[in-house]
């Protein structure tokens, strides 16, 4: 990718879903070989493109980045005058022992998700839900049988389409603590074999759709198949947030709010902030 420019290097990234960071000069003072504007991507420690000026700031700000800390969009200064700045400047500064006398910030902005959300059956329900996922910052990924159902007509937020028998579904999956799997198909049996495929495997989240009756009669099944009975205690069944939810939209709303609570390793909820509640 090294004829690519800059853009087009982000565009291929992007298709892959690799995550990498865009980083930009947003400010220089005094002596110093970055210019304000000047971009460059790093993948890792040893793949990057482009450059910000080379030296010494280019060789910490990819040292920072290899640690794999920078989880959110972060400005961070270097301080190349060998003096002391007193707070002149907001943010968190890095001191660098050099023959310059400027200072740098730069802007380093995470690019693509490896929060890996899967929605397996893309009928009405999961229609609403691919766009609020893709809004939340996953790589979505929708999966039917149906060509109609997953495709870019119906949901046309997702970043990836694909059309499989619902008996391979984890040869197409992302296994990690990281990835997030939706059950939602147009038929029962159909989310009873989806999800006898995934249980116990490594997701952080799995859920799948149905009634109290049903989800009991598929727990059944499953314990009756020598099924590990911790493992079906992980999943999340009925799904989504008890909130009485009727519409598909609100079904979303209320399966999207569970991912972020556990994505966010939230033990309990509080259905209120209101102080006067608290004692």
């Amino acid at each position: 990718m090294e004829s690519l420019n800059i853009y087009e290097v982000l565009a291929h990234l992007k298709s892959e879903n690799k995550p990498s960071y865009l980083i930009t000069v947003i400010k220089t003072k005094g002596t110093t070989s970055c210019r304000v504007g000047a971009k460059m991507i790093v993948v890792s420690d040893s793949e990057f493109y482009g450059t910000i000026g080379g030296g010494e700031v280019e060789f910490e700000v990819r040292k920072i980045l290899s640690k794999g800390e920078i989880g959110k969009p972060k400005i961070i200064g270097f301080n190349l005058t060998g003096k002391d700045l007193n707070g002149k400047f907001d943010g968190e500064v890095v001191d660098l022992d050099s023959i310059c006398s400027g200072y740098v910030e730069v802007f380093i902005e995470p690019i693509n998700s490896d929060d890996y959300f899967y929605i397996v059956g893309g009928g009405h329900c999961g229609v609403e839900l691919s766009p609020l996922a893709k809004r939340c910052g996953f790589f979505v990924t929708v999966i039917d049988h149906r060509e109609e159902w997953a495709s870019k007509e119906k949901h046309p937020f997702a970043d990836k389409l694909i059309v499989c028998d619902y008996d391979e579904v984890e040869k197409y999956i992302k296994f990690s603590d990281k990835t997030y799997v939706v059950v939602m198909t147009p038929k029962h049996q159909y989310d009873e074999l989806v999800v006898s495929k995934l249980v116990g495997k490594k997701l952080k989240y799995l859920g799948f759709m149905g009634s109290e009756f049903k989800v009991k009669n598929t727990f059944k099944n499953f314990i009756g198949k020598g099924f590990n009975v911790e493992d079906l205690k992980k999943i999340f069944a009925p799904i989504g947030f008890p909130i009485k939810s009727n519409t598909p939209i609100e079904i979303a709303i209320s399966i999207m709010a569970q991912v972020i609570a556990v994505k966010n390793n939230l033990s309990e909820i509080n259905f209120s902030s209101n102080p006067l509640l608290k004692k």
